[in-house]
């Protein structure tokens, strides 16, 4: 297979050597895995605990509820940091559809549209500071993509998609 990589960590392209079948995964930028994670929070929980022990053995015992309340709210907000970090997005541009799937482990939402039909659009929104929407449409309906990546690479990613819904190379699969 044929990779061409618009960040690593973000968006890869896939073809297949034939250029029947072109798909992009699009993730989030993860920089930090669950293990690493762990680590992190392990040595920011012992720190921060042991300081509250030695202050509560010391006669101020009020610090370590704050201190546990502060190790366990750090813990959910890694734990949903790195949730959120592995949802996945796949558009696969085929011979004669254009499919987006989306979800974590598995896809748990689908959209497709003919190809001769789709349409790329990258929205820019009203308010300057608010970032583009990046959607492919079909009668109608729609489905946003990319919507945790930075700017640049959702217009990166955009020509790209346009170039390859035109690109006549991609021809129908025969019938075996």
């Amino acid at each position: 297979m044929l990779a061409t990589v618009l960040n690593k960590n973000v968006v890869e392209r896939v073809c297949d050597p034939s250029g029947l079948d072109c798909h992009w995964v699009i993730r989030p930028n993860r920089s930090l895995t669950w293990r690493g994670a762990l680590r992190v929070y392990a040595v920011i929980a012992c720190c921060c605990l042991g300081i509250a022990i030695f202050y509560a053995l010391h006669g101020f015992w009020p610090a370590l509820p704050f201190a546990g309340l502060e190790v366990i709210a750090l813990g959910v907000a890694f734990f949903i940091t790195l949730h959120r970090s592995g949802v996945r997005e796949v558009v696969r541009v085929g011979a004669d559809t254009v499919s987006v799937e989306k979800g974590r482990d598995e896809p748990t939402e689908h959209w497709e549209c003919p190809r001769a039909w789709a349409q790329v659009r990258l929205e820019r929104s009203p308010i300057r500071w608010y970032p583009s929407r990046l959607v492919i449409s079909f009668q109608g309906r729609q489905v946003e993509i990319g919507k945790f990546l930075i700017e640049a690479e959702r217009s990166a990613l955009a020509e790209d998609l346009i170039q390859a819904i035109r690109e006549p190379d991609l021809k129908p699969r025969r019938a075996e």
